[in-house]
């Protein structure tokens, strides 16, 4: 069976890494849940996000910090799921790609803001990307460890309901990104559609074709 596959096999990385996970998630809850319900309900209402942006102090950024670490740690444990043997190089070097893209996009969106001079849409573009991936993150955690520790197989189904939350988190980014940029500010919708399709919509696709070819 495979309950008995599993503990034959050296999980204690795996069994490490969702520990840390749950850590992280249950200091959000004991200390900083106020913000964390707030930056998860401002993936999809922009009144929640100004909030969030208003409320800009050390307990944010703290939780900014905190989220941002359980994606990492979730999106590095999603693409190493097939992997026979996790070991802890191939997850720094997964979780360093990861970390490499966000901060690239980061780069990249300050660098287009600063060549339009339009510092507040820049400072948007980031909150609903990032808050968006973040709240992502969270909600996906206990499907996380059920696809590692489930005693049997339902691989297909969790990734598929991944996939489908995954979709509703990035169809919702698209939108309040799409939105504020053509309403608030009055962007050309040529510049937003390529800015959705060259860090948004294309490595959004490139992952979802890995996940299932």
């Amino acid at each position: 069976m495979i309950p008995i596959y599993q503990i034959s096999q050296d999980n204690s990385l795996e069994f490490l890494l969702l520990s840390l996970l749950f850590l992280l998630i249950g200091f959000l809850r004991a200390y900083y849940w106020k913000y964390t319900k707030l930056l998860i309900s401002a993936s999809f209402k922009y009144r929640y996000a100004s909030q969030y942006l208003k409320q800009d102090n050390v307990f944010t950024e703290r939780v900014n910090w905190l989220t941002f670490i359980i994606l990492l740690i979730n999106i590095s444990l999603l693409f190493l799921y097939q992997e026979a043997s996790l070991n802890i190089s191939s997850f720094f070097i997964v979780a360093g790609c990861v970390l490499l893209y966000y901060t690239l996009k980061f780069l990249i969106i300050m660098f287009l803001g600063k060549l339009m001079f339009i510092k507040e849409i820049t400072r948007l573009t980031i909150v609903f990307s990032y808050l968006s991936d973040k709240s992502l993150a969270l909600v996906i955690s206990p499907l996380i460890l059920i696809l590692y520790f489930f005693p049997f197989d339902i691989t297909m189904i969790l990734i598929i309901i991944i996939f489908l939350i995954g979709v509703v988190f990035f169809v919702s980014k698209l939108f309040w990104i799409w939105r504020i940029g053509t309403n608030s500010f009055g962007l050309s919708p040529i510049y937003i559609f390529l800015y959705l399709c060259i860090l948004e919509i294309y490595p959004f696709v490139l992952i979802t074709k890995g996940f299932f070819y």
